[in-house]
């Protein structure tokens, strides 16, 4: 009978030993949370942080989701109301959206975003009806600008242009020693953009793009000189600019055919590949004569964000700032090639030191297309202009005003809240 009532405690205590584990096991299950990421360029380093967070982290567990098209799976997603918990996305027309549909959580006092540099903080802003909140915290950033071969500035001494003047002087010279000045890639022509984005941010009022939202004003108003401009820098450009390629077109810069290219950050890199021993830096486009005016055009790259009533908020925040930790804003920005929205984070890669400094200081403003409303194609509106343009037939007023009828026309028909 001992015997029995001994073997009974231990299966009552083994019993209860598994049925305290079951409880002990379903109290310590861990936070998932969803990371829903736009950028096919920066899985593997975005994938690295989340291993080392939930390594500090063992009760969180984060899943990193970054599908082709992701623009069309977020909206199909947010339509079903199912949102992510943290949205890592560009700066663009995406994050306008969402953020004046009420989809994103109001980040404006959270203690992560005092170090976010204030024209980055402004860029943003800028993007959302409600200028008093913050929807998304810059992270990396990119930029556009004039690369240039910098052996061949070194040769004739020439120093970069900050005139809109002094630019069309240095063109001018290269082409009296026979050298193209710019290698143009319209064949492709989102590439017409890289010219056509700093000239118009530049070049046209701060407040037109707001306006033309609210029907106040009219693109053929206000990007009459940047289209001239942009049809003289085609003035500058080797014969068959319209027939190549951004991957020909920077082969060719790449072999010394031309002095310039006019493009974003991230051709250098591809430049780089195809010749690792040229040497390179880039310069911010000077529109205008007015060195004030003149900034590096540079837009947010990935913005991070919180979906409106998702769950683990607290924690959500918690990653974040942990991205935005100096580590790993230098790490993102050394291994992406790319800048930081936040103080103190530099990029010290030598052949972007032409714009770094700008950058840091703030001196930027944003990629105007990001203002364009979603359905809103601007590169072909410009490849139509630079076809006629390439023609030759000294049309260019007529050529502009037709061009910018369209443009208008298109912005009506993509307006549309």
């Amino acid at each position: 009978m001992k015997k029995r009532k001994k073997l009974l405690k231990v299966v009552l205590g083994i019993s209860l030993f598994s049925l305290m584990g079951c409880s002990s096991k379903e109290n310590t299950s861990k936070v998932t949370l969803e990371v829903f990421n736009n950028k096919s360029e920066n899985q593997q380093i975005m994938q690295t942080f989340i291993d080392e967070y939930e390594e500090k982290n063992p009760d969180i567990d984060i899943v990193l989701s970054s599908p082709p098209d992701a623009g069309t799976v977020l909206r199909t997603r947010l339509v079903k109301n199912d949102i992510p918990n943290i949205i890592s996305y560009g700066g663009d027309i995406t994050y306008t959206e969402l953020a004046n549909v009420g989809m994103l959580e109001d980040l404006s006092k959270e203690k992560f975003v005092d170090n976010i540099v204030p024209a980055y903080k402004e860029i943003t802003q800028d993007l959302q009806k409600d200028k008093t909140k913050l929807y998304g915290v810059p992270y990396a950033t990119n930029a556009s600008g004039v690369i240039y071969n910098k052996e061949l500035f070194e040769k004739y001494q020439i120093e970069t242009p900050k005139t809109w003047d002094e630019f069309i002087k240095i063109c001018q010279f290269f082409e009296s020693k026979d050298i193209t000045p710019i290698e143009a890639t319209y064949k492709d022509a989102w590439t017409l953009s890289s010219v056509f984005n700093p000239l118009s941010g530049i070049l046209a009022d701060e407040s037109l793009m707001e306006k033309r939202k609210e029907n106040k004003a009219t693109l053929s108003k206000g990007w009459v000189e940047p289209l001239e401009k942009l049809s003289e820098v085609m003035t500058y450009t080797q014969k068959d600019a319209m027939g190549t390629g951004y991957a020909d077109g920077t082969q060719a810069f790449a072999k010394g055919k031309a002095a310039m290219l006019i493009n974003g950050t991230w051709a250098i890199p591809e430049v780089q590949k195809a010749n690792p021993e040229m040497k390179v830096n880039i310069f911010a486009l000077p529109a205008s004569n007015d060195v004030a005016k003149n900034k590096v055009t540079s837009g947010v790259d990935v913005m991070l964000m919180i979906g409106k009533d998702t769950k683990n908020q607290k924690e959500a925040k918690d990653f974040i700032e942990f991205l935005l930790e100096k580590e790993q804003a230098q790490r993102y920005v050394d291994q992406q090639f790319a800048f930081s929205a936040q103080k103190g984070i530099k990029q010290t890669d030598p052949t972007l030191s032409g714009i770094s400094p700008m950058i840091e200081a703030g001196k930027v403003n944003d990629f105007i297309d990001h203002f364009l409303p979603n359905g809103y194609d601007l590169p072909p509106l410009l490849s139509e202009f630079a076809l006629e343009e390439a023609k030759g037939k000294n049309q260019t007023d007529k050529n502009i005003k037709k061009t910018l009828k369209k443009m208008d026309e298109a912005y009506d028909a993509a307006n549309i809240d």
